[in-house]
């Protein structure tokens, strides 16, 4: 029993059976051996966080911030100042050249090292920026050119090179990643890195499964759930479930490559498809027919309406992942159709300037948040880590005050309540028959229900 925990202003105690809520009842204020006082603490239904690169985050956990940076001299200065072992390639995350004055240089980045492979990637991981090693090192010399920038599916292919490193160090990081969200208050993650479900077996037997997962899949991994006729929700053991086919469709702002109806703000660039139509439909009607859903990665305005198509024309429900502009129109569509929103509320805060300068006045449908739930479109956050922290409380702080410095509220009209935030950051609610996936709030921090 859990006794004197605090729910919606209401003191209650809570039974709880083999993991399942039985009973709710009015707090009795007593308390007998083998309970859980809570003290008065808020209860909450533990917090998912639905859109993680578990891999990537527990490795940027650990290298250079290059947020604060505005250009490229500070970008340099930063690294310069990270503390390496003196041997492995320096690794910053965070870049934002979109709205620099001077466009990146590599020769700029060349004055990190000379002799060691210099690599930052940009916050939202579709373009990194590499000296003149890491481009010979990668063997990208001919596509970094002076600048040093690849952008997308090159970037990817750097970062899974990145990712690189021998497995038990990886599970250890993947464990210490796990350890700190739960500490947290999450209780469960939806993994979209670039792995195999042989990663996830390798973590299971570890006993790596502190948290709950759905381990997703690419395109290119895929045909691993197919063969051992693993459907989205299926249990890979321990706490891991198969998850989502993951496809990217289009890039991101700050690369200039969301696709768009119509071009960029003083370009005549509309941005890129990285996934073609026929392709794509293909693809969500193959992974249908195996009993696996689609979460369909779409930025820009025409990547959001070709998902939207896609999954109307095979006739299914799945996810869009982002969904950062989507036209009114296209959002009564997601609604009628059972479309989930899974979106990223600190990329609204992060992505403000640029959004302003190459949308125009086109932000005015961007970044929805209130307006998916006001349609009736299914609404479900995460953080994007590692272009966002993995921590629950920072998402829902960035979903209800849109504003990370002490500038107004950007777009205020479409925050969220805390309530609202909250909902769309769980997947149970403190109801009998639910499970007891519950946390404390209070003024120790958070306490997970063990």
């Amino acid at each position: 029993m859990i006794r004197n925990a605090l729910d919606h202003g209401v003191m209650i105690d809570i039974e709880v059976t083999s993991g399942i809520i039985t009973a709710i009842l009015p707090a009795t204020g007593g308390f007998h051996a083998g309970d859980v006082d809570a003290e008065g603490d808020e209860v909450l239904p533990g917090l998912w966080d639905e859109h993680v690169h578990i891999r990537s985050w527990a490795q940027m956990r650990s290298r250079a911030n290059l947020l604060p940076a505005d250009d490229s001299d500070a970008v340099v200065e930063i690294l310069r100042k990270h503390p390496t072992d003196g041997v492995e390639p320096i690794v910053g995350h965070g870049l934002r050249w979109a709205l620099w004055t001077s466009p990146p240089r590599i020769s700029a980045l060349d004055a990190v090292s000379a002799t060691r492979p210099v690599v930052a990637f940009s916050m939202d991981v579709h373009s990194v920026w590499v000296n003149s090693v890491a481009a010979r090192e990668f063997d990208v010399v001919d596509i970094a050119g002076d600048s040093g920038i690849l952008v997308e599916h090159d970037a990817f292919r750097i970062l899974s090179r990145m990712s690189d490193i021998d497995t038990d160090t990886m599970d250890d990081l993947v464990a210490e990643a796990f350890a700190a969200a739960k500490a947290q208050g999450v209780v469960g993650i939806t993994s979209l890195e670039m792995e195999s479900l042989t990663d996830w077996d390798r973590r299971i037997a570890k006993g790596i499964d502190l948290i709950q997962v759905r381990a997703s899949l690419y395109p290119e991994r895929i045909h691993e759930a197919f063969e051992r006729g693993l459907r989205t929700g299926d249990s890979l053991g321990g706490r891991v479930e198969m998850g989502f086919l993951k496809v990217i469709t289009d890039g991101s702002i700050n690369t200039r490559t969301a696709y768009m109806h119509a071009p960029y703000e003083g370009e005549n660039s509309t941005g890129v498809l990285n996934t073609e139509v026929t392709e794509l439909e293909r693809l969500v009607r193959e992974a249908t027919d195996h009993g696996v859903t689609a979460a369909l990665h779409a930025i820009g305005d025409k990547a959001n309406t070709v998902v939207i198509d896609t999954f109307e024309k095979v006739g299914v429900a799945g996810r869009i992942e982002h969904a950062q502009m989507v036209l009114p129109e296209d959002v009564q569509r997601m609604a009628r159709l059972g479309l989930t929103a899974s979106i990223q509320p600190a990329h609204a805060v992060d992505d403000r300037d640029v959004a302003e300068q190459l949308w125009g006045d086109r932000v005015s449908y961007a970044y929805p948040m209130k307006s998916f739930l006001d349609a009736g479109v299914n609404l479900i956050l995460g953080s994007d880590a590692p272009v966002a922290p993995l921590d629950p409380w920072h998402t829902i702080e960035m979903a209800t005050a849109r504003t990370a410095d002490g500038r107004p509220a950007w777009h205020p009209e479409e925050a969220l309540t805390r309530g609202q935030a909250i909902k769309a950051s769980a997947r149970t609610t403190i109801d009998v028959g639910q499970p007891a996936d519950l946390i404390f709030v209070g003024p120790d921090g958070v306490i997970p229900f063990e």
